[in-house]
């Protein structure tokens, strides 16, 4: 049974359409009682999810969907309920479709109703709703009197009918129980606070009395759900608590529903305002498009005049005191009860308890907050700008911190006033130190309009401050623009040179290489030389070479950012520049300089603004990560990422959660490495860094994974994006990942073309052996296809490069391919003395997924050499290795090998090691889908699996498996 009226007042995936807002006694309504949508009314695509042919994919609520799945699953339990309940707008709504939706795919039949405050005087209501497409199937077999209350409940028959309540109630009762014979129920009811009082008391009396039926109960509740769905038993109830969006997962919402983008710090100003809640933030943005889709430093959100008016109603009730407390507290950055004081005097306390008691603020110890965000800026949008003012001028004498009172000033400042300003950029400056750049951004704008006209050198540091913090706080836009305001007044030489790198600085490589040319060009020109500006863009200069110029230029860029900044007393500047050289000559081949990389490091720990973006520490951990050195590494970018944290630096977090990810993935932690690098591409996209190279783990996780569409898809992308701007290193990347599908689904005359073009790129700009991860499957494909002179002479090449740096992992990787041609030219002997080797070294750098490549290349050597009993238990511990991954596509390679081995197999009896884990699982109640989920593989190899195991140990069924387990544990 569909949901009446579905669509009527939901976007699809957790954005309510129709809820009261922010109500504490009454509801507050718009246009006749319904909200309305933003925009034009669209009811699927955004707000939380977007849907397809496939469904509605909801954004955000992985966790809930979970716990609503997991209470689904298992249909026949005893009964029990889930609960959703949060505040209105917050995606319950969508939130009860998707668990309509889970109970459909499993096969419950479902009751449900959407009552309304209209229709909650009207008694039965909502089980009419209930029952009104499943009573034909069921009255049959009621007693006459309940049959005829059911008809009185849904106006059939005998038009004097009445329902007489505990008749209605057991039938109710029966009815349930009837359905429950064939298949399990799902009674779901959406916004239960409004389900009339009839029909409260027969869902209350069959909820009471269901005992071992597969009855299932789903609610949504507006709050917190009324009492009596709390008597639901605890032990089958299970309560999901509905909290705001994070940030990222509302730029989803925002960029699905609007098809609109937003800088980083206006996407935080969003998120804040509307608390997380889809659909506030939603009426947000719609208000902020209609003004232009920008708000200048210090200017508040605009509030669409529906949400204004639903606001300000609320905020009339309260009297002059309790509305200077108000103002107060939404003027602040840390609002205190004895600040507030301070501020008002003796109206403080009573305008307080006013408030609070009105529900507008609410106190957390001695802090003051407002009950929702929005409510703080109707407040500061409801008064008079000279009022503002003069609020803030009064509260800049009070606040304890430099950078707030700064921000005081501003705000009560109308016209120029270089005091001010001075005061501005310092705290601008105190900002960037703490590693605030959207607070220092702000800062800087403010005291740059505060600035006398006529002040040019002051102008220009005010602006060249604000936009280096706009870009690092992930505004590219308002950077940009000031950038090219500046450029077009700034004078030759030094001055122009400083704009131009801090405009390319705006640009992703290889367009920002141009830009850091001319600035180059401007300094060697100016007639006073500027050994910090010269350093910087040298430095600025070899890292975008990174994405694809020669090592050579970035080498002689490194060395030349060295010279200069060895003249500079900037430790900072430094740093940079002693772990760029080492990072060049690292990718060069000439292995990990560990002294000067040590020395960088300590230095910039000696900064306050540790840990630097893109710093030693950083360079330091992916250098690790290349040369697989997977604890140091580990360790120190875990240390980076906390560091970060705690300076509220969440770019430079992600970036090494990046690498940290890509570390797991190398690790064999691959759940970790898809969760570290999920969450930094999240990031990475808020501040408009997601270049083509940035998603190559995401897609190299995949791909190694099994999800061949996912990392295909993303690749091919990847690749045109790549190619379109020039940036090499993604073409040669993403390639290999297209290569390694193809290899891993047994098809190696497909990966050879994308395999060659990613090793013919990055022999320009990758020498590092440990970085070369297309080698090994370029060798596989190259021997698999007859190609054994062209893979003979890539190992000749790289044998002496990787053991000229000790490159435990690569020499692993060249001797299982000098195995494989060895084999394929029928020097078995000197194949299995090289595939020791290649385990000898794995023992060194460990790997588990190559580790397995190797043991099943081992194997099928065996098994061609007729060692069937080796090959056997080699590709055993090889399927054991991927099946603990999660490697399906190389696990099914290894069970085709192990299918082809003759001679005597496995007893009738005897179990396989991935055999038995799957029999573990069963055996403790499991489903195959959950089985099939733990261990990475389908549910059709899992059914398949079950089949041999049951054959095998002479059994049936799971409940003999089950016993089987336990007799022999």
């Amino acid at each position: 049974m569909l949901p009446r009226g579905a669509g009527d007042d939901v976007v699809a995936g957790g954005v309510e359409l129709s809820p009261p807002l922010l109500s504490v006694a009454t509801p507050l309504k718009v246009h006749n009682g319904e909200m309305h949508a933003p925009l034009d009314g669209r009811l699927n695509d955004g707000g939380g999810s977007d849907r397809d042919s496939a469904g509605p994919v909801i954004v955000g609520r992985e966790a809930e969907v979970a716990a609503i799945v997991a209470t689904l699953d298992i249909a026949d339990r005893p009964p029990r309920a889930i609960v959703l309940q949060g505040e209105a707008g917050i995606g319950k709504t969508t939130l009860w479709l998707a668990g309509i939706s889970v109970a459909v795919a499993r096969g419950y039949r479902v009751l449900s109703c959407r009552p309304s405050a209209a229709e909650a005087r009207f008694s039965y209501v909502g089980l009419a709703d209930l029952l009104g497409q499943v009573a034909g199937d069921v009255l049959s077999a009621l007693p006459p009197i309940q049959r005829r209350a059911i008809d009185a409940v849904l106006l059939v028959g005998e038009s004097d009918l009445r329902a007489e309540e505990r008749a209605v109630a057991l039938a109710f009762l029966g009815v349930l129980r009837q359905l429950a014979t064939d298949a399990p129920v799902c009674l779901a009811i959406d916004d239960v606070q409004w389900l009339d009082g009839a029909s409260l008391a027969a869902v209350s009396y069959a909820l009471d009395r269901l005992d071992r039926e597969p009855i299932a109960v789903l609610f949504a509740a507006r709050g917190i759900a009324p009492e009596w769905v709390r008597r639901v038993r605890p032990d089958d109830r299970r309560t999901i608590e509905m909290t705001g969006l994070s940030i990222g997962e509302l730029r989803q919402v925002l960029r699905r529903r609007l098809d609109a983008t937003y800088p980083r710090p206006l996407l935080l100003r969003l998120w804040e305002t509307s608390g997380g809640n889809p659909f506030f933030a939603l009426e947000l943005a719609t208000a902020l498009a209609r003004r232009g889709g920008t708000v200048a430093p210090g200017e508040d959100l605009p509030i669409p005049s529906d949400l204004n008016e639903l606001l300000q109603t609320r905020l009339r009730g309260l009297g002059p005191a309790a509305r200077g407390v108000a103002r107060a507290v939404a003027a602040l950055a840390d609002p205190t009860i004895d600040l507030v004081d301070a501020a008002l005097g003796r109206s403080g306390d009573a305008g307080l308890a006013e408030a609070v008691a009105a529900g507008v603020l609410e106190i957390g110890g001695d802090r003051l907050r407002f009950t929702h965000p929005l409510l703080g800026r109707a407040v500061a949008a409801g008064q008079a700008p000279s009022r503002r003012r003069s609020l803030h001028a009064r509260l800049a004498t009070l606040v304890p911190s430099a950078e707030e009172k700064a921000r005081h000033l501003a705000l009560a400042t109308d016209g120029p006033d270089e005091g001010v300003a001075a005061v501005l950029e310092a705290a601008a400056e105190a900002a960037q130190v703490r590693g605030a750049p959207s607070a220092a951004g702000e800062l800087a704008e403010q005291a740059l309009r505060l600035t006398v006209a006529n002040s040019g050198a002051e102008v220009r540091r005010r602006l060249l401050l604000a936009a280096d913090m706009h870009r690092r706080a992930g505004d590219i836009f308002r950077a940009t623009e000031l950038l090219t305001t500046a450029l077009a007044g700034a004078a030759a030489g030094n001055d122009r040179a400083a704009v131009l790198l801090h405009l390319a600085d705006t640009k992703a490589a290889p367009a920002s290489i141009p830009l850091y040319e001319q600035a180059l060009a401007e300094t060697v020109g100016s007639a006073a030389t500027d050994d910090r500006l010269q350093a910087t863009i040298h430095l600025r200069l070899a890292k975008a070479m990174n994405w694809g110029a020669g090592w050579q230029q970035r080498m002689y860029h490194d060395e030349l950012s060295s010279r200069a900044a060895s003249r500079v007393d900037d430790a900072a500047l430094y740093a940079h520049a002693l772990a760029g050289r080492c990072v060049t000559r690292f990718y060069a081949g000439y292995g990990l300089d560990v002294a000067a990389m040590d020395e960088a490091v300590a230095l910039e720990r000696t900064l306050p603004s540790w840990p630097l973006p893109d710093g030693p520490t950083y360079q330091y951990g992916l250098q690790l990560f290349w040369s697989a050195d997977t604890q140091r590494g580990r360790d120190i970018l875990d240390d980076m990422v906390r560091g970060a944290e705690a300076r509220n630096d969440p770019l430079t977090a992600a970036w090494a959660r990046w690498f940290l990810g890509f570390l797991e993935w190398r690790a064999g932690r691959w759940e970790r490495a898809d969760r570290l690098v999920a969450d930094a591409l999240d990031v990475m996209a808020q501040f408009e860094e997601l270049a083509p190279p940035a998603e190559f783990p995401a897609s190299v996780i995949a791909a190694h994974r099994g999800q061949v569409d996912a990392a295909r898809d993303r690749s091919v992308a990847a690749i045109g994006r790549g190619e379109a701007a020039g940036i090499r290193i993604a073409e040669s990347g993403h390639s290999w990942v297209l290569g390694f599908l193809e290899l891993s689904l047994g098809q190696p005359g497909l990966a050879v073309p994308h395999l060659q073009r990613s090793y013919e790129i990055r022999n320009d700009f990758m020498l590092e052996p440990a970085q070369r991860l297309e080698l090994g499957d370029l060798l596989e494909a190259l021997i698999a296809v007859g190609k054994l002179d062209a893979a003979e002479g890539i190992i000749d090449v790289w044998r002496p490069r990787a053991a000229a740096v000790d490159r435990a992992w690569m020499l692993a990787i060249l001797h299982r391919g000098h195995g494989l041609l060895q084999a394929a030219r029928g020097d078995v002997d000197s194949a299995f003395t090289d595939f020791e080797g290649a385990l000898a070294e794995h023992a060194r750098s460990p790997d588990p997924f190559h580790r397995a490549r190797t043991l099943l290349a081992l194997g099928r050597t065996h098994r061609r050499a007729g060692h069937a009993t080796a090959a056997r238990s080699t590709l055993d511990d090889a399927l054991v290795g991927f099946v603990r991954l999660g490697s399906p596509l190389w696990a099914d390679q290894t069970r085709a090998e192990l299918a082809r081995i003759g001679g005597r197999g496995p007893s009738s009896t005897e179990l396989t090691e991935a055999e038995r884990r799957i029999a573990a699982l069963v055996a403790e109640g499991h489903s195959n889908r959950e089985v099939a989920a733990a261990l990475f593989l389908t549910v059709h190899t899992v059914e398949t699996a079950l089949t041999r195991i049951y054959r095998k140990l002479g059994i049936r069924s799971r409940a003999r498996l089950a016993a089987s387990t336990r007799a022999n544990t």
